[in-house]
């Protein structure tokens, strides 16, 4: 094993997810705020997040990484990129959906929140809006 390559795939393995989770970050607390109420609901998501991106493509590469002194540098430094695209491509993918699953249930909520107030303001059963309460 070439301790070299091992030690820059690894590098690339940290790197990159870091890279992608932190370009991710503003936007997903921005939603993820809006979904938790805890404190510090949304944070502790996103260190998750940072988890699972790290720990998945180190275990990528880990498991499917060539460190071998018979392979070339290029071909190594090939199959490390793609294995950390490959792990941040499916972490991406994972918390895409599932922040998306519950942003659409609560956009459903929400809608369901306005037609009951328009039923009750037509009725004339409570105030149109909170406001004018």
């Amino acid at each position: 094993m070439n301790a070299n390559l091992f030690f820059v795939s690894l590098l690339i393995a940290l790197v990159g997810p870091i890279i992608a989770i932190t370009y991710l970050r503003p936007i997903l607390y921005k939603v993820l705020r809006m979904l938790c109420d805890a404190d510090g609901g949304a944070e502790f998501w996103i260190r998750c997040a940072y988890l699972l991106a790290v720990s998945g493509t180190l275990l990528l590469m880990l498991t499917f990484g060539e460190f071998s002194n018979r392979h070339d540098v290029v071909d190594t430094v090939r199959r490390s990129l793609w294995l950390v695209l490959a792990g941040v491509f499916l972490t991406v993918a994972i918390i895409s959906r599932n922040v998306w699953t519950q942003v659409r249930q609560w956009i459903a909520a929400q809608r369901v929140d306005a037609t009951a107030r328009a039923i009750e303001a037509v009725r004339g059963d409570a105030p149109a809006t909170p406001e004018s309460a």
